[in-house]
């Protein structure tokens, strides 16, 4: 047990990691991200998620595969094409940690990403510049 625990012993100090302050308005709802989801309504929310389950592979093996859900963070183009996916808040700590849980948030991420489902249907509002959506994806 003595031996365990020098093993366990922590040889390097902690590296300090940026805390980046809670957004949104003071006092009111809103994207904790300060990013470009607020700009859309329930409906068009949905109507990405949907259009992202059209390329969702799944995972026959993977316990409860289909209950599970991940953050994603998408950054678009002027087109409205994802580019970049990448698993954000508490649900990095999990993928880090959990294989079951890595392999169903990389399916997520190929399915945002997948040239039949990169081209999000954002409203016409959104196009012309770079967005940055913060989004649940649950298959």
């Amino acid at each position: 047990l003595e031996k365990l625990r020098q093993m366990l012993q922590q040889k390097k100090p902690p590296k300090a990691r940026y805390n980046p302050q809670a957004g949104g308005a003071k006092n009111g709802g809103g994207n904790p991200l300060g990013n470009d989801t607020a700009a859309l309504s329930a409906a068009q929310r949905g109507a990405i998620g949907d259009h992202g389950r059209e390329c969702w592979t799944i995972d026959a093996r993977a316990p409860d595969g289909n209950q599970m859900s991940v953050m994603l963070q998408v950054t678009t183009d002027q087109n409205g094409v994802a580019r970049i996916a990448n698993v954000v808040g508490a649900d990095q700590a999990r993928e880090a940690s959990d294989p079951v849980y890595r392999a169903f948030a990389e399916r997520a991420v190929r399915a945002v990403l997948d040239p039949h489902c990169a081209n999000l249907p954002l409203p016409r509002s959104m196009m012309g510049k770079i967005n940055v959506l913060t989004f649940r994806f649950t298959p």
